[in-house]
């Protein structure tokens, strides 16, 4: 039976249109106003969950089986006006953070830190504590995102918010993904939307900004609105900013007639990932495959993970060489590794063209 205490509150019905179905996304959007005057420990899982709820898109029906209370209590208690017993609902936020904990950590048991991981998550968390813009440069698939979202799932009290930048829509589509991650409503002006999302930093938060590359005009005559409106919401709310790029970001500010002294002063971590993977970077993805890789084994795997497609490749193999174990019921050892490289060269044709 549910511990709700609202059963017996009256209701009004503007406040029950409020709140809407038990299949919709949870449409309170993210604010730390509501919480004001509430100790920080409260504020923080109330924070977690919020934050939770919106990156895992569970629904109203999906927070009333988190936390056992009804959506017109979770709604009032994410507004900040709850009247019943606070504490009550933030000890079964504790609880089933303590569950989430758990299942985060079984996901990501198979996550390997490499040297990759810790300069990431370095640059991550120096920004995070200075309050800093850290600029994470790497080639494509050298595993930025993944080091980025694992760095977000250790550290993510209600703090760390992550998006993509979009491909294309300007300024207005760059709000819009930052505002759909704060459950903030996308189809407000521009100016409501951007004042909204002000509301939803402070310096204890992050924002983490995948495929930065993009926010740089294609003009190098034109002013980069997009960087000067993350730039505008890190100086306005003091919240780490992590821009997570290519090396395609840098070139293009170097060509382009703007100055980018604003942004380039409030980098206090600029992270350049290695160009040249050595063995011991790659060697913590390959063991959980297998042990004592032999060294020309060692030496097609590096020669794999510094080619285009980087680490990105190195796991695909990896994974098509369990699957070719798995299919011919063989345990999985070097030479099913060798087998998937040597599948794939013959699937893109390096083999044939080789022998002419």
């Amino acid at each position: 039976m549910s511990k709700d205490t609202a059963i017996t509150e009256v209701i009004s019905k503007s406040e029950l249109a409020k709140v809407s179905s038990s299949k919709s996304r949870i449409n309170v959007p993210f604010n730390l106003a509501h919480w004001k005057g509430l100790d920080d420990e409260s504020v923080d899982q109330l924070a977690w969950f919020h934050q939770h709820a919106l990156e895992s898109d569970l629904n109203w029906k999906q927070c009333e089986q988190a936390l056992n209370y009804s959506q017109t209590t979770i709604w009032r208690a994410l507004k900040g006006e709850y009247t019943g017993d606070l504490t009550k609902v933030i000890d079964a936020i504790r609880s089933y953070r303590g569950i989430i904990a758990e299942r985060t950590s079984i996901k990501h048991a198979a996550f390997r830190e490499t040297r990759i991981t810790r300069l990431v998550t370095g640059g991550l968390s120096y920004a995070l504590a200075n309050n800093s813009i850290t600029r994470i440069t790497g080639e494509s698939r050298m595993g930025k995102t993944a080091s980025a979202k694992y760095w977000r799932d250790q550290n993510n009290h209600g703090r760390t918010v992550f998006v993509t930048a979009p491909a294309y829509g300007g300024g207005k589509a760059l709000l819009k993904e930052i505002a759909t991650c704060l459950g903030i409503n996308k189809n407000i002006s521009t100016t409501q939307m951007h004042d909204a999302i002000l509301r939803a930093f402070n310096a204890n938060r992050m924002l983490i900004v995948d495929e930065a590359h993009r926010l740089l005009p294609n003009d190098y005559r034109s002013n980069p609105v997009l960087v000067e409106i993350l730039r505008d919401i890190h100086d306005r709310t003091g919240c780490g900013l992590a821009l997570l790029t290519t090396e395609r970001f840098n070139r293009s500010m170097e060509k382009s007639t703007y100055q980018y002294e604003q942004i380039l002063g409030r980098i206090g971590m600029p992270v350049q990932l290695p160009r040249e993977l050595i063995w011991q970077d790659i060697k913590p993805i390959a063991d959980q495959y297998v042990t004592g890789t032999p060294t020309d084994l060692q030496s097609e795997l590096l020669k794999i993970a510094n080619s285009p497609g980087r680490l990105g490749i190195l796991c695909e193999i990896l994974k098509f060489a369990s699957r070719i174990a798995e299919k011919t019921k063989t345990d999985l050892n070097a030479d099913s590794i060798r087998t998937a490289i040597k599948t794939r060269r013959q699937m893109m044709g390096e083999v044939q063209y080789a022998k002419k």
